[in-house]
């Protein structure tokens, strides 16, 4: 791993159980590849989440949008590159990108970050959090504005699932990790839809918190054609309180 030009960089070594069925590399998989990027480089800078507990702050996701140009297989190596942009109203934007050990391009993805004071729950600007990260290319930079978020309630019902919670879905915020709404979102499909469609595109938002005695529920709801799917993703606590919405687009596999 290194960091070059405020670019962190590392080779991530594919491995077995990180692949499904037909030997493609799981989607949260490509998830969490880019949650462990961006959470090294912080440590690297000292503002990784156990460094700014230290201070009573946090780091929270709150939107990711990945596009997905290729699924790898095992044995694979992923190469991943990601940097922050710099404050975008309360946010700190952050992108990543990968591509196989041939060069091949995997993914590229854009995420919205703040960090949040742990007593109040607001957040803030920070700016030793921000001049901890340097300038990159003026050409890397993506636009960090990702619109309005996915909404498909008006679209039919596909899909009812009730996920468990279980010990290690909490992470070192003390809840759910943001991952782990994504695999929710992906195992209330069917293994015949899995079996035949990929997704190209996630823009997940992440609404509010879940934490490990929530009682979730996970709803689907779209269109499916011969040629792909869109579909709209909601979880929602016993409550009512909704916790993360998604969109996300799939092609065939054979396509």
């Amino acid at each position: 791993m290194r960091i070059v030009d405020g670019i962190y960089r590392n080779r991530v070594e594919l491995n077995s159980h990180d692949v499904d069925t037909f030997n493609l590399v799981h989607p949260s998989h490509y998830f969490r590849i880019l949650q462990e990027a961006a959470g090294t480089h912080a440590y690297l800078k000292d503002v990784s989440i156990p460094q700014l507990q230290a201070e009573r702050k946090t780091w929270l996701v709150t939107r990711t949008r990945m596009e997905i140009y290729h699924y790898l297989s095992w044995p694979g190596i992923v190469e991943v590159e990601t940097w922050p942009q710099g404050i975008w109203k309360f946010y700190y934007p952050r992108v990543c990108r990968a591509s196989s050990g041939e060069g091949e391009p995997l993914f590229e993805a854009i995420s919205h970050w703040l960090v949040i004071d742990n007593e109040s729950q607001r957040p803030l600007r920070n700016e030793r959090i921000s001049n901890s990260f340097e300038a990159v290319d003026k050409n890397l930079y993506l636009d960090p504005d990702l619109g309005v978020r996915p909404n498909g309630d008006q679209l039919p019902l596909l899909y009812t699932y009730t996920p468990r919670i279980v010990y290690s879905d909490v992470d070192l915020n003390r809840h759910v990790n943001n991952v782990i709404y994504l695999e929710w979102m992906l195992d209330s499909l069917p293994f015949t839809f899995r079996d035949d469609y990929l997704p190209t595109v996630i823009d997940i938002s992440y609404r509010a918190q879940a934490f490990r005695d929530d009682k979730v529920t996970v709803t689907t709801h779209g269109t499916i054609n011969e040629e792909g799917a869109s579909l709209y993703h909601s979880i929602e606590e016993s409550k009512g309180v909704i916790i993360a919405t998604a969109g996300s687009e799939w092609r065939r596999k054979s396509q």
